[in-house]
C-alpha cells in the first residue's frame, strides 16, 4: 500500500516540473521598449534616437526597467506625479468676483499671452512637450491631432457612462479651441461644433486645417472681454487644460456664461485645477503685476464650483481627480461632469 503522496508501484518520484522562463529575461525589442517607455513616462518617445539609445546595448526588458527608472528624465518628469497634494489641504486666500472692468482688464492680459505665443510655437504652447515646437511640428502632426482623438474619445465615453448617446446632443462648444486639436475630432462626432479661443493666431490655424480636411459642420468664434461665448445655447460645452490658465474670477465669469449657455439635457465637461500648493489670488495684485511674459496657472475652489453649479441649477454627474496640471505634487486637478436636467 502506497502513503499519500508516494507513487505506487515502487516507482521513484518524477521529474521536477520545468520552471517557466523568466519573461523579463528577453531580450528587449523596439515594441516592448517602447511600450515600457509610454508606461512609465505616459508618452511616446519624442525622438527615434531615444529608442536607439535605449536599445543600443542590446539589453534585457529587466536592465531596460532598470535604465528606464534611472533615467534624469524620469525623476524630472515622473517622481513629481508619485507624490499628491494632502487630502484635507488648507483653505486658500484666493478672491473670485471681480468688477467688469476688472475682468476685462485681465481678459485682455490673457488674450495679450496667448496672441504672440500663438504666433511664436502655437502648437507646442498647447501641448508643451518638444516634439511640437515649431521646428519639429512638421514631422510630428499627426501626433498631435491623435491626442485630440483621444481627448474626443474619452468625451464621448463620459457620456455614454452616463447614460447620454453623444448624438443626442447636436451643437458642441470647445472652449479653448486652441489650434483645433481636440475641436476637429468633436467634429466627427456632433452635428455642428463651434472652436472658441481668445487667440485669433491660434483659431487660424485651426480653421485652416478644418478647410484642408474639408469639414464643413465648424463655426469659430473669437473670445472677447465683451462675447467670451458664441452666441446661442448649446448641448455640451467642453474645456480642458484651458480655464486653469484665467485667474479665479474670470473662470468664474466663464463658468456663469458656459452653464447658462446649456440648453435643457445639456452636459458641462471642464477641467480645472481646484488646490494649489500656497496659491493666493488678489485682484489688486495681479492687476498691478500685468504679467504677460509667462504661462500662468491659477486655482477655483472646489466649493465655488459646486456654488456655481447650484446657483445655474445644474446637476452633478461626476468629479474626477486628473493629472491635467502636469504637477499633482502641486495642483490638484478636476474633471467635472454637469447636466442642465431636462
Amino acid at each position: 500500500m502506497s502513503h499519500p503522496g508516494e507513487a505506487s508501484g515502487g516507482a521513484g518520484p518524477g521529474p521536477a516540473p520545468a520552471r517557466p522562463a523568466d519573461p523579463m529575461a528577453a531580450p528587449a525589442r523596439p515594441p516592448a521598449a517602447r511600450a515600457f517607455f509610454r508606461l512609465l513616462f505616459g508618452r511616446e518617445p519624442e525622438e527615434p534616437a531615444e529608442m536607439r539609445a535605449l536599445l543600443a546595448k542590446r539589453p534585457t526588458l529587466r536592465r531596460l526597467r532598470q535604465d528606464l527608472l534611472r533615467d534624469p528624465r524620469f525623476h524630472k518628469e515622473v517622481r513629481p506625479w508619485l507624490r499628491w497634494v494632502p487630502l484635507a489641504p488648507e483653505p486658500l486666500p484666493i478672491e473670485t468676483e471681480a468688477s467688469p472692468a476688472d475682468l476685462a482688464a485681465m481678459m485682455g492680459h490673457i488674450g495679450a499671452f496667448w496672441e504672440r505665443i500663438g504666433q511664436e510655437r502655437p502648437h507646442h504652447s498647447v501641448l508643451t512637450q518638444d516634439r511640437f515646437l515649431p521646428e519639429k511640428i512638421g514631422g510630428n502632426k499627426d501626433a498631435f491631432h491623435q491626442t485630440g482623438r483621444h481627448e474626443a474619445e474619452m468625451v464621448a465615453t463620459m457620456l455614454r457612462r452616463h447614460g447620454i448617446g453623444p448624438a443626442s446632443l447636436r451643437h458642441a462648444v470647445d472652449y479653448g479651441c486652441g489650434v483645433g486639436r481636440t475641436t476637429l475630432a468633436l467634429a466627427a462626432m456632433f452635428d455642428r461644433v463651434t472652436g472658441c479661443d481668445i487667440s485669433a493666431s491660434h483659431m487660424a490655424i485651426a480653421e485652416a486645417e478644418a478647410a484642408a480636411r474639408g469639414l464643413e459642420n465648424l463655426a469659430w468664434h473669437r473670445a472677447t472681454p465683451a462675447a467670451p461665448m458664441p452666441p446661442g445655447a448649446w448641448d455640451l460645452w467642453h474645456s480642458r487644460i484651458v480655464l486653469q490658465h484665467n485667474p479665479p474670477p474670470v473662470m468664474v465669469h466663464l463658468l456663469r456664461l458656459a452653464f447658462a449657455g446649456l440648453a435643457p439635457g445639456g452636459v458641462a465637461i471642464f477641467q480645472l485645477p481646484t488646490h494649489g500648493e500656497g496659491y493666493g489670488f488678489s485682484v489688486a495684485a495681479h492687476l498691478a503685476r500685468g504679467d504677460e511674459s509667462r504661462m500662468q496657472m491659477h486655482v477655483l475652489p472646489q466649493a465655488r464650483v459646486f456654488a456655481l453649479a447650484a446657483e445655474a441649477g445644474l446637476d452633478l454627474l461626476e468629479v474626477r481627480e486628473d493629472r491635467a496640471t502636469g504637477r499633482p505634487d502641486e495642483w490638484l486637478s478636476n474633471l467635472f461632469v454637469m447636466r442642465r436636467p431636462r
